[in-house]
């Protein structure tokens, strides 16, 4: 353990969606503890920037919302407007169109409230899309994620490639993980999602 804060250490939580085209986001780091437990609720969010997609950018969501699948909402005149039924989007799909005039491309993306050791983070990107003004874009998120240690990423930055090793866990009926990180002492990582 005091060789991960010897070294400033984060761990770095990183979710995935289905999109192969979709740019990663650290979607939370934190200093470790010998225990620390990560909870989060399969509910998602979308929310628009102006951030360049780059390694290592920090996300600045200027709006986001509270969204559902199936539903297309259109982003204009710096909010999401009100979302439109539409069936022919995927299940656990989530839909937008950029209709904000004067901005030839913005930054879109999902994102997801997690809590960490107690402390609630609202809203936190998981992935980023640049999406051209009349354009309409789609996001599935996936159940899947990567856990690696890193002392230069912060939460809600790009990372566009990871040069740790990483963890991936992938659950489904599943609703508890506990992993366990060793560097010369064990430490031990339970993560929970609740459905």
């Amino acid at each position: 353990m005091q060789i991960l804060y010897r070294a400033k250490e984060k761990i770095v939580i990183v979710k995935h969606t289905a999109e192969s085209t979709d740019t990663q986001v650290a979607w939370v780091t934190f200093g470790p503890f010998m225990n620390n437990t990560i909870e989060w609720e399969t509910q998602f969010a979308l929310y628009a920037s102006n951030t360049e997609i780059q390694n290592g950018a920090y996300i600045n969501k200027l709006s986001d919302i509270a969204a559902s699948t199936q539903t297309l909402y259109q982003f204009e005149e710096g909010i999401f407007q009100k979302p439109v039924s539409d069936s022919s989007i995927s299940p656990n799909t989530y839909a937008l169109k950029h209709e904000m005039t004067g901005y030839p491309v913005l930054t879109f993306g999902l994102a997801q409230n997690v809590v960490v050791n107690g402390e609630g983070f609202p809203n936190h990107p998981i992935n980023a899309i640049y999406v051209p003004f009349g354009q309409a874009a789609t996001m599935t998120p996936i159940e899947r994620i990567d856990i690696y240690l890193k002392n230069d990423i912060t939460t809600s930055t790009i990372v566009s490639h990871i040069m740790s090793d990483k963890l991936t866990v992938s659950y489904t009926e599943e609703n508890e993980y506990t992993v366990a990180y060793n560097v010369l002492s064990m430490v031990s990582y339970t993560i929970y999602t609740v459905r």
